[in-house]
């Protein structure tokens, strides 16, 4: 049976936090407050978007006057692992529980210590199989969430995902729902699908979202991730083609054909995942689609999706049974509520009327429950110790008063000190991610001085009257078989000195002749470092005499083979003077033209030296969509 009592819900998304406030009214809730707090992070910020969780939900507890409050989390699936596995037909439910522990080991690619799990069972599978939902999330995770929960003051009463709490929050707003359907919500960084027919659940989540969109148009219009998600909330707007964006600013019709290309994907995994459902899990086509989240709200979703999908497209409502309490502002809520699914399904659970019970029990809760059910062991214990005690003597039954009396003294201060260890562990976790930062900062900063050293040697060790160097170039995962492309050879003096492929060489390959196209790709994604440098120089003729690579030669030989140990560079003598046109070019002065004059007393030459120790290149995580 179903019990409303007020309740505090919050829910932790990738791009916004939400808490609202819930009080009984009648056979069901009404809405008393609510406020909503958007986290706006460029992805090279990800490390800090705890520190902004936790700022959020303090103003939040602020606004709303929560502080020492119950409140039933909701975290975003996109942290979470959802599995539908079948079971066999179990007498009991310590049966069950033991079975889906088992499945939970094989399905969850995580260590058993390191996840925590809840379940659910659906309908029944065929030839009298048990088919049950499995929903996990790494513990470390959701205990840094549970963490920020209670240091700012509030009490993790449960933790349900946004998946199955929107579910709760459809049922409970549309009872009258009997055809298929299908909810979208659009997230910041993904966009769950949600089919509900007879009874019957299935999801799944694509990554086709709202960061997606703020991306693609911050790769168009060459703007930051901030900048473009700006543009996307004032000026965004889906194309629907058949001039559509005629009436639009030459700056607004491209945003909105930028928007329609990649909400073109969405549609796609959308129509996909539908076939999928039909496919293999003998489900029907959904005959109406709800849509809601943040990404929802860009202008023309509704009319774009009912369009491509070919069925009918309406925002979900999940206030639709509820009724508003005096301080909401109807006119803000109006499309805020296309994000509120969550914490209503969430107050939907915590009374007992949602389909869904899932239950994600961060460490500290689940201690707290444990230390609850063993108190009325102990009274029932004390209970059966004074009876006994009354037998004997008036004073033993006195002793036992009194150790009750210390036992309920002990347990605030039990409290305390798993408050202050839950506080040290999340001050813990945050000094490890800084001291991890710390540490790749202090590797780069001491690779700073890698080019330096190399400077270094070269002067140290090349010093001569005949030759100089006049170039310097970094080869970005080079191979020394792979062809010297010169600035001669490709007719541009400014052209790039970074080269990101592996080539393959054959017997005629030289550094001269070109090699061939790359023919591995797994090379070409390989993690960028420099595996070589390339020089160039002239040589007076008159030193060299006819031949001026002898003379290179003999200077790499004696000054940089790679069994010195102070050498930088990985060179065999015997492999320079065998291979030596995969080392060196040498190009004759008579051989230059157009911008590439060569005095006739020189030749200009080209010097590759592989590096015994390869230098890494920062990656910016930035440019990574």
């Amino acid at each position: 049976m179903a019990e409303y009592k007020t309740t505090v819900a919050l829910e932790i998304g990738a791009q916004s936090v939400v808490m609202a406030v819930f009080s009984p009214a009648g056979r069901g809730f009404a809405l008393s407050r609510y406020a909503r707090k958007e986290i706006l992070l460029d992805p090279v910020e990800e490390g800090m978007r705890i520190d902004y969780v936790s700022h959020a939900i303090g103003e939040l507890v602020k606004e709303l006057k929560v502080r020492g409050k119950d409140v039933r989390d909701v975290v975003s699936g996109q942290k979470v692992f959802m599995r539908f596995i079948k079971l066999p037909a179990l007498d009991t439910v310590e049966d069950l529980e033991e079975q889906v522990g088992y499945e939970a080991r094989q399905h969850i690619p995580f260590p058993p210590e390191d996840i925590i799990y809840s379940y659910q069972k659906l309908g029944g599978a065929e030839d009298g199989e048990q088919e049950v939902l499995l929903v996990a999330i790494k513990k470390d995770e959701l205990d840094d969430l549970n963490g920020q929960v209670e240091a700012n003051g509030l009490n993790t009463k449960s933790v349900d995902c946004s998946i199955t709490s929107l579910y709760n929050a459809f049922c409970a707003s549309y009872p009258e729902e009997e055809e298929p359907v299908m909810l979208l919500d659009i997230g910041a960084k993904t966009t769950d699908i949600i089919f509900a027919e007879s009874g019957r659940f299935f999801t799944r989540s694509v990554t086709a979202a709202g960061a997606y969109v703020t991306n693609s148009i911050a790769r168009e219009f060459n703007v930051s991730f901030r900048e473009a998600e700006q543009m996307k909330l004032e000026q965004g707007a889906i194309s629907l083609g058949n001039g559509h964006t005629d009436s639009m600013s030459e700056t607004e019709a491209s945003l909105a054909s930028i928007i329609r290309n990649a909400v073109t994907r969405l549609s796609s995994e959308v129509q996909r995942t539908i076939n999928h459902y039909r496919a293999q899990y003998k489900g029907s086509a959904p005959a109406k689609a709800y849509i809601c989240g943040g990404g929802a709200r860009l202008p023309f979703m509704v009319e774009f999706l009912q369009s491509s999908l070919g069925i009918p497209v309406e925002f979900l409502n999940p206030l639709k049974s509820l009724t508003l309490g005096a301080k909401v502002n109807t006119e803000e809520l109006e499309m805020d509520a296309l994000c509120l699914g969550p914490v209503v399904g969430a107050a939907v659970s915590g009374a007992k009327a949602g389909v869904f019970n899932i239950d994600l029990v961060p460490t500290s809760v689940g201690k707290d429950r444990a230390e609850k059910k063993l108190i009325p062991l102990v009274l029932t214990a004390g209970a059966i110790a004074l009876l006994g005690a009354g037998f004997f003597s008036y004073t033993a039954h006195q002793k036992l008063s009194e150790a009750q009396r210390v036992l309920s003294q002990a347990e605030p201060e039990l409290r305390k000190l798993e408050n202050l260890h839950s506080t040290i562990q999340h001050n813990t976790s945050k000094y490890d991610r800084n001291m991890k930062f710390l540490r790749r900062c202090g590797e780069l900063y001491a690779a700073r001085t890698a080019y330096a050293d190399i400077f270094m040697q070269l002067a140290e060790k090349t010093a001569s009257t005949t030759f100089w160097f006049s170039d310097f170039d970094a080869l970005i995962n080079y191979d020394v078989r792979s062809t010297i492309v010169s600035d001669a050879q490709s007719g541009d003096r400014n052209t790039t000195t970074l080269i990101n492929t592996v080539k393959s060489r054959t017997a005629a390959d030289s550094a001269i002749n070109p090699a061939p196209e790359p023919v591995d790709a797994k090379d070409r994604n390989k993690a960028p470092r420099v595996t070589a440098i390339r020089l160039r120089g002239y040589i007076f003729k008159k030193s060299a005499g006819k031949n001026s690579m002898p003379l290179l030669d003999e200077l790499v030989s004696a000054q940089f083979n790679e069994s010195h140990p102070e050498s930088l560079f990985s060179i065999q003598s015997k492999d320079v003077t065998k291979n030596m046109n995969n080392y060196f070019m040498v190009q004759d002065s008579k051989a230059s033209k157009g911008n590439n004059i060569i005095p006739d007393y020189v030749d200009q030459f080209y010097l590759v030296m592989p590096l015994k120790t390869p230098l890494a290149i920062p990656e910016l995580s930035g440019d990574k969509k």
